[in-house]
């Protein structure tokens, strides 16, 4: 690999604070330009550079999907020549679409969204997801006047980012401690939520999310995630073991006998969902299988992914 593509690499799994979106943005940069650091002899050698990049990529942030789903559409994408500079113009052209998709479907998403938030409507939500803030934006600039209550989201603090970013748009905006979260739930009208990823196995996103599932089911609170196409993990991948959080943003000087356990993500049972909010618009957690099942995985990247 190129010493400055496993610079890039290694910056994005050093972002413990940005959204699934803006990952996978930098992502598609970062492949793009990895198939023009070095001569390619052929589309194989193009293939090979995706694989491995991509590999790298999408085990730095193993539960972020829509690094599975952008290596997938390159490689079928390369399928299609034999020819290294049509390759070329294949990784190009798939990446810059990929990028755009991900404006595209923000945007649709936050129209979506905005037939739930009534006028002065009290919305909970957790960690920094960009399309979260996009819709709560379009919100606003719709007439609305949400009271939006972010957690902290430590130790990263996603969610004090996201309070700054809110209350700068002109939101009303409160920050609360993590352990309060739940109790809250009670006084919201809504609770909206990013994502990681969505398989048949749940909503993979911020950690924190499961338990505000379970308090908005206990109280009749609609409990929304607002997920695109791009974060639907493909049947038949299996995740990459999750990396522990580093200790030392628990507790920098824990004494000795002490172990620190967490974790940056949880995973939410579907039926726990009133919905999901994508391109396509509102869908019951039941659908969503249909809509997995039209998805194929690469058969190069089930082997290269799954068993390297």
């Amino acid at each position: 690999m190129d010493p400055f593509i496993a610079q890039s690499v290694a910056a994005i799994a050093a972002d413990t604070v940005s959204g699934a979106v803006e990952i996978a943005q930098k992502c598609a940069e970062i492949l793009a330009r990895a198939v023009r650091s070095r001569p390619m002899a052929d589309r194989a050698d193009v293939q090979r550079e995706i694989l491995t990049v991509g590999r790298a990529l999408i085990r730095s942030h193993p539960t972020i999907a829509p690094l599975v789903n952008l290596v997938n559409g390159l490689l079928w994408r390369l399928d299609e020549t034999d020819e290294s500079e049509a390759a070329l113009r294949l990784v190009d052209e798939t990446t810059n679409d990929f990028r755009r998709r991900l404006h595209v479907h923000e945007a649709a998403i936050a129209e979506t969204t905005l037939r739930l938030i009534s006028e002065e409507a009290t919305i909970l939500t957790i960690g920094r997801s960009t399309t979260v803030r996009a819709a709560l934006r379009h919100a606003q600039r719709a007439g609305r006047r949400p009271r939006v209550i972010c957690t902290e989201s430590r130790p990263a603090g996603e969610g004090r980012m996201l309070a700054g970013e809110l209350a700068a748009s002109g939101i009303n905006t409160t920050l609360i401690t993590d352990a309060s979260a739940a109790t809250q739930v009670a006084h919201c009208q809504l609770v909206l939520v990013g994502a990681d990823l969505i398989s048949s196995d749940g909503l993979i996103n911020r950690v924190g999310t499961y338990p505000l599932a379970l308090a908005a089911h206990a109280t009749d609170v609609p409990f929304y995630t607002l997920c695109s196409s791009e974060k639907l993990l493909p049947p038949g991948y299996r995740l990459p073991p999750h990396p522990s959080m580093a200790p030392y943003q628990i507790w920098p000087d824990a004494p000795p006998g002490i172990t620190v356990q967490t974790a940056y993500s949880d995973r939410t049972p579907l039926d726990l969902l009133t919905g999901i909010i994508s391109e396509r618009g509102i869908s019951p957690p039941a659908g969503i299988e249909a809509w997995l099942a039209a998805t194929h995985l690469h058969p190069l990247l089930r082997t290269e992914i799954m068993e390297g």
